[in-house]
């Protein structure tokens, strides 16, 4: 009777094994890289989007009433309420997202029987993601590490619905256009000043129509950002010469943009 013998892999026979597990697992990565990205600008898109709807229906409700709209200002409107009670937000000038957020959301008050946020639908939590944390419980004051957004101020209706309204803050506004004469291509860099959300690899917008706008870097130019499309933000005289020039609050500041 003869006993078979258990044998096992040699030496070689491992190597070889290890080194297709390798090669595969490198042919795969930028795949499962491009398919990670792609989820991650769909759900930042989608909560940018969430933003713009909770803003522009709180300004449908506000309109009957009286009252201002609630995208962010960098300079009070002339003749604004700020003598007694809680001055209202449309009267308000802000330097930076993120106290124009912490207001929106009534961030002081959470919690607290007369916390009354300005819009509904909106939280801290669509401030952040694709590597921006959320912040943390129990603070009062929103801090710019958690905001993932750029904000546009000193919007105005008969702007063109092209305009980014929302921008992921990984994007350089400071290089986005007040005036667009349809051609320039220019390139405009992304993670400069913040690496997260998605560094200088991708970058979110939601644009003043609504429509989510998503794109690599490779497409991150003025030409199509703006598609082609001719406009001029400067505010009419028959606008009112309260009305601040258009600028973005970003985490932090402001920017001025200058493209062309």
């Amino acid at each position: 009777m003869t006993s078979a013998k258990n044998q096992g892999f040699t030496l070689v026979e491992l190597l070889v094994v290890i080194g297709i597990l390798g090669i595969l697992a490198a042919a795969l990565f930028p795949a499962i890289s491009n398919a990670v990205m792609q989820a991650n600008m769909t759900a930042v898109g989608t909560r940018g989007r969430d933003i713009y709807v909770a803003i522009t229906g709180a300004n449908t409700e506000r309109e009957p009433l009286g009252l201002g709209n609630v995208w962010p200002k960098t300079k009070a409107p002339s003749g604004a309420s700020t003598a007694g009670g809680e001055v209202d937000i449309a009267d308000m000038a802000f330097q930076s997202a993120e106290t124009y957020f912490q207001y929106l959301y009534d961030g002081t008050k959470v919690g607290q029987t007369d916390w009354s946020p300005y819009v509904a639908g909106f939280d801290y939590g669509k401030l952040a993601g694709a590597g921006v944390a959320s912040q943390p419980g129990g603070s009062s004051t929103l801090s710019k590490d958690y905001v993932m957004w750029s904000i546009a101020a000193n919007v105005r209706d008969e702007m063109e619905d092209i305009i980014p309204i929302l921008v992921t803050r990984n994007v350089n506004c400071n290089q986005l256009a007040t005036t667009y004469k349809g051609t320039s291509a220019t390139k405009v860099e992304l993670g400069k000043v913040f690496s997260t959300p998605f560094s200088n690899k991708a970058f979110v917008m939601i644009r003043k129509g609504g429509a989510i706008f998503k794109a690599r870097d490779k497409y991150s130019n003025l030409k199509i950002i703006y598609q082609g499309q001719q406009f001029d933000l400067a505010p009419a005289a028959s606008a009112g010469s309260d009305m601040d020039k258009f600028q973005y609050l970003i985490p932090g500041g402001t920017a001025q943009p200058s493209g062309t």
